[in-house]
């Protein structure tokens, strides 16, 4: 009896053990592309989050400026730097916003069409530091998802390397972090000096995309820059939005 009184709660303890972990990797998936992108080896170049939203029904002027006020004032960034531009025609009302200091560059464009629904979209980038990018990406979804849940974001981490890289040392560079990344590959393309990879990981389950007939949530791209005379890297989820 005492035997299986000790199976039956060393049972219990392991299962609650599994949705522990499994809580603690869906809570910290930054946490793991940050120390993924540092095994790299690579030099922080910088960050780029950006965000695509949709509103649906009617929502006034002074509330799509809210959301990019709110957004500032999380970011701690001066309300008096924004320069607005608004454009009002009898399709669609437009409004931009653009503010920088020294650790941020942030833009905002809204569009409001027929006010049956508004678009949204805001880049946050960044040279400066890194390791707070899940916080960011914390308040730029927050700050969103007060007015939607059709919310798309893009995050992207960029370094460098100082020479060019031999394709043996990239593919090493590609496999290591999709092992750190407990990810599998989907798709590869190697094509004028740029290999790009496409891969599924169950750390980054928060970014799961639709790709064909699979899942994806982890984009590496690498490439070298003869203008710069360095390799470029780019790990990204889910996928890279930037021009590349």
């Amino acid at each position: 009896m005492k035997k299986l009184k000790f199976f039956t709660s060393f049972i219990v303890l392991f299962m609650i053990g599994l949705f522990i972990s499994y809580g603690e990797v869906d809570n910290n998936w930054d946490e793991n592309f940050v120390n993924a992108f540092e095994e790299t080896g690579a030099e922080f170049k910088f960050y780029d989050i950006k965000a695509n939203c949709l509103i649906e029904g009617d929502i006034s002027e002074d509330e799509i400026k809210n959301i990019f006020l709110n957004l500032v004032n999380d970011l701690s960034l001066k309300k008096e730097d924004i320069n607005w531009s608004i454009k009002n025609n009898e399709k669609e009302i437009k409004i931009y916003a653009e503010l920088s200091d020294d650790i941020y560059e942030v833009s905002f464009v809204s569009a409001t069409k027929n006010s049956k629904e508004s678009y949204i979209i805001v880049d946050i980038l960044s040279n400066k530091v890194y390791k707070n990018i899940g916080d960011i990406y914390n308040k730029l979804y927050n700050s969103l998802n007060v007015y939607s849940n059709d919310i798309e974001i893009f995050t992207c981490l960029a370094g460098q390397y100082t020479k060019k890289l031999q394709l043996d040392k990239c593919n090493d560079i590609l496999q290591n972090i999709l092992y750190n990344m407990n990810a599998k590959e989907i798709d590869k393309i190697r094509q004028n000096g740029l290999i790009s990879v496409t891969a599924y990981s169950n750390l980054l389950t928060e970014n799961d995309l639709e790709y064909l007939e699979d899942k994806i949530n982890l984009n590496i791209g690498i490439r070298y820059s003869e203008n710069e005379d360095k390799t470029l890297i780019y790990m990204a989820t889910p996928i890279i939005k930037l021009d590349y």
